[in-house]
């Protein structure tokens, strides 16, 4: 990356190798880190990233909106009335 890039991660903590963004933070050549997941789960709250100035960490929350809510509200207000009618399950997606 160029001297200066701005980096940001808001798919998984490790996809990105922390050493080596802690490095280029220090080194100054990264300018900045954004991040909405951490390495660690649960996320250290001591982790030596946060000391610098520019790296800005936020709550991994996109999907929480008032439409998904609904959206799942709905989703089990329909599977409760197909069990109560013992009508086969629609509108879910089993996965293991």
């Amino acid at each position: 990356m160029r001297k200066g890039s701005l980096l940001v991660n808001i798919a998984r903590g490790g996809l990105l190798d922390y050493e080596a963004v802690s490095y280029y933070l220090e080194s100054g050549h990264l300018g900045g880190l954004g991040i909405d997941v951490a390495w660690t789960e649960p996320f250290d709250p001591d982790d030596p990233i946060l000391k610098f100035s520019n790296v800005l960490i936020t709550p991994h929350v996109a999907g929480v909106t008032e439409y998904s809510y609904r959206s799942m509200s709905k989703v089990v207000g329909d599977v409760a009335i197909q069990l109560h009618e013992g009508r086969p399950l629609t509108g879910i997606e089993f996965v293991n």
